[in-house]
Formats: C-alpha cells, structure tokens, sequence
C-alpha cells in the first residue's frame, strides 16, 4: 500500500475549523492549488490612511484566510514573498523604482547614493558581485594599497564604484588589479608601469624624490641616496670617472678649471680647494651632529703624497696645467681653444707623396683654413718666415690666404720654430704642426713636458682636404 503524502501548513488559529488563518502566502498559494480553488475573497478594512486586506478562501465550509496586509492583490503578495520583502510599502516602492529584489533594493537605499544609474552601473560592471570578496582582501593587501583609502568611506558596492570611476577605471576587473597593487587612478597605473614600476607606493616615492624610471631609484636607494638632486651628483662623477679617478680628484679638476690662467697653487692652497669642494657634499649628518660626506662618495687624496701624485701623474690634469714638484706648485695653463695657431711652412709644404723636391704652396694652408673654420674656429693664425713668400709656388694666393688668416712673418734674426712656441708658451693656444720640436724638448722643459698637449698634427687627404684626428677629440 502506497504511503499518502502529506502536506503542512503552519496556521495562526483556527475556531473548530470552521475558519482557519494561515502564516506563509507561500502555503495559502499551495492551499488553493491542491483544493482545486480559483476563486479568492478579499476583505478591506480601512486604517487610518491605509487599506489592510485579507485574502479569503471557502471550501466544503471552512474558511482559509491569510492577513494580507496592505498588498493590494495576492498576485503582489506572492512576488513579494518569493523576492524577499515582508514590507508592503519597501515592495511597492522597489517596484516602481525598477529593483529586481528586497537585496538590491535594501543596497541602494543603504548606499545613501541617489543616483539609481550609478547603482545600476555598479551593478552592471561588476562591482556588486565582487564587493565583499573585494573587501576580504584588504588586510592582507595592507601594506600595498593606497595609504589613504579607508574602507569605512566606501561601505557598499556603489561607493566604491563611484571611486573608481572617478580614478578612471572602466570595472571592476580593470580597478581591482590596479588598487591591490597600490594605484588608486588608472593614468598613474599605466605611467608607473610605463617607468618600470609594479606597486603604487614605490612609485609614489619615487616621483617625490624627483626619479623618472625604476632603475635610476632602486639604485639610488641601495646606495642610499636620498634623492634625485643627490644621484645627479653622484651620477656627474660617475660619468666623469672613466679611470677610476676619486670623487675628491674630479671636485679638484673642476676647480682647476676655474682658476686664473697662468697662476701658481701651492700644495697647502690645493689641499684647501679640496676640502672646501668636498664641503658642497657633506649633506649627512652624523651622531654628533656633524656634516659628513655620503657613503658613495670616494675619496683617494687624504695625504700630501696623494695629491701630489696626483697632480704629477695624472692625464687629464696636464689639459689645465701642470705640477713641479721641486716648487710644490700647481701652474694653471688652460688651453686657449678661441685662437689656434698653423706652422704655415710646415702646412706650406704638406703633400700626399713625400719626395725630395716637394715645393710650398699658400693653397694647402688656405685649405686648412677654411676646414678650421668649418670646425667653428675664428682666430686663425698662421706664422711663417719671411722667406716663405720668395719660394711658394702660388705667391699669387697671399692677398686670398690673408683674407682667410692672420698672416704673421716671424721676426728678424727669430725663426718661425722660435716665434710658434713663444705665443704657443705664451697664449697656450693648439699649434697644427707635423714638426715634433725635438730640438726644442732638449733645450726647454716646459717644451718637453707639454708641447705635446697643444701640438695638433695632421695628415694631407687625396682630395686635398686634412685629417685632424687629435683636435677633433678634443672637441668633443
């Protein structure tokens, strides 16, 4: 024998069953359907302002009832109940401003926002579904997201919408992978990763301290520089340092530059330059409340011997002067690069071939006039002996070359060899000359230790221009 299911409906009273009140519409809907029943009664009582109904049903002279409070029909009652509103006027409310259910209709007016749109929106791009998982996240995200974001300012979805619509993110996707990793606007998310940064607060960082890419601050904070005026400076005398040079001797080399030409520093006075170069960087503080250097600057001149090794033995010093080391002196001597000086007989006699019957001409000097002019050069000397005129080949050309020149005949009883290294001493201007002056280096040292920093030679093209390979690196 088949069992007989049963069905159960929770009821408030009843008298005898004769009149029987139902709790749930739900039941009082499944109650008409087995009883087989289309036909309901409604009963309105006035209160106050509001209609209460109850909705009635007679069957084999019972009668079921359930309160309808103010639903206005059953039909409402029931899309109510299965929406999750208990409240007739929050129903009638939510259905005409559009809400699917009691949830979203209690969202909204929680979200104390009256734009419906943006709840929409908020809504719509994901947001509402993705807002408690969202907010799961941020203790562990702690130490990563915007330090001025405070959940309690945005405590539902359409809030937090609204921030990051307002940060430029198109849903909640786009905003979510941004924000936990610390950006709170999309156009600083993408320049942050245009410059190589991932996490907000370091880029933050960076942008305050005056850095432009990830690599010029992650490298700067390992050498703990503080900022970007900081690493401009230790990046000059990176750059400088190509020979592994102290910072102290660059700050010396820079000073050397400028001082007056000609003038002669003792060891004791360089020793202050240094000191008083170093000055300018001493921008820690110590435990005693001294200024200190930082830790990346690099010192190697701490003793008198330092220094004046240095000076004696150092290249790039010898462009600003030099060092005797009897006097314990520094002599300025900075090379004039305003005016340079041609060895016209030299220049005169230049050839492609070397033969023994080579002949002089203007043309080759004018020549390289006209290139040291193409390399910005103005004052053009060319000094020569007076005998250059009665052997040229081109004597004719005097009138053009003096239009391209200064066109010095050296002095009676002085050779033009004598005359050059005077004004080259003298003015420390570059001299283009082939000639090595190796009679000269024997009988004058200050000749044998610098004529070869000024002197430039050159070498005559096969289409008569000249290659001038050490002036141009020295242009650089």
């Amino acid at each position: 024998m088949q069992k007989l299911k049963l069905e159960h409906f929770k009821i408030i009273q009843s008298d005898g069953f004769k009149k029987v009140e139902l709790i749930s519409i739900k039941d009082f809907i499944k109650l008409t359907e087995l009883l087989k029943q289309n036909i309901v009664f409604v009963k309105e009582t006035n209160e106050s302002e509001l209609i209460n109904r109850d909705f009635l049903m007679i069957h084999d002279g019972i009668e079921y009832k359930i309160s309808g409070k103010t639903f206005q029909n059953i039909d409402d009652y029931e899309d109510a109940s299965d929406k999750g509103f208990e409240n007739p006027e929050e129903y009638y409310k939510a259905k005409q401003g559009g809400y699917v259910d009691y949830k979203e209709y209690i969202e909204f007016k929680s979200s104390g926002i009256s734009d419906r749109n943006a709840f929409k929106k908020a809504q719509k791009l994901g947001f509402t579904d993705n807002y408690e998982d969202f907010k799961s996240k941020l203790d562990k995200y702690n130490k990563i997201i915007p330090e001025d974001f405070d959940i309690s300012n945005y405590d539902n979805a359409t809030k937090l919408y609204l921030y990051a619509v307002n940060g430029g993110f198109k849903d909640f996707g786009d905003f979510s992978k941004a924000f936990f990793f610390g950006f709170s606007n999309k156009i600083t998310a993408d320049e942050a990763k245009q410059m190589g940064f991932t996490y907000g607060r370091e880029f933050e960082e960076a942008i305050s301290l005056g850095f432009e890419n990830i690599r010029e601050f992650q490298e700067a904070r390992h050498l703990k520089i503080k900022n970007k005026a900081e690493y401009n400076q230790f990046n000059f005398f990176r750059s400088y340092n190509k020979k592994n040079y102290g910072f102290d001797g660059i700050q010396l080399i820079e000073a050397l530059k400028q001082c007056e030409n000609c003038k002669k520093i003792s060891l004791k006075k360089l020793k202050e330059i240094i000191e008083t170069e170093k000055e300018k960087y001493k921008i820690n503080i110590d435990e005693n409340g001294n200024k200190i250097l930082p830790e990346w600057y690099l010192c190697k001149l701490t003793s008198d011997e330092q220094i004046a090794n240095f000076l004696y033995e150092n290249e790039d010093i010898k462009d600003y002067g030099f060092y005797d080391p009897d006097g314990d002196y520094f002599e300025i001597s900075l090379i004039n690069t305003s005016t340079i000086y041609i060895d016209g007989s030299n220049v005169a006699f230049s050839s492609m071939q070397r033969t023994a019957n080579i002949r002089p001409y203007y043309a080759n000097i004018i020549a390289l006039a006209k290139q040291l002019k193409q390399m910005r050069y103005k004052n053009i000397e060319v000094i020569v002996d007076a005998s250059l005129c009665k052997i040229v080949e081109d004597v004719h050309l005097i009138h053009s070359l003096k239009k391209e020149v200064s066109y010095v005949e050296a002095p009676a009883k002085t050779s033009a060899d004598e005359y050059l290294i005077e004004n080259v001493k003298k003015n420390k201007c570059f001299l283009i000359s082939n000639d090595t002056f190796r009679d000269w280096k024997m009988k004058d040292a200050w000749i044998a230790e610098n004529i070869d920093d000024y002197r430039i030679p050159f070498v005559k093209n096969t289409d008569g221009s000249y290659s001038l390979p050490a002036l141009e690196a020295k242009n650089r």
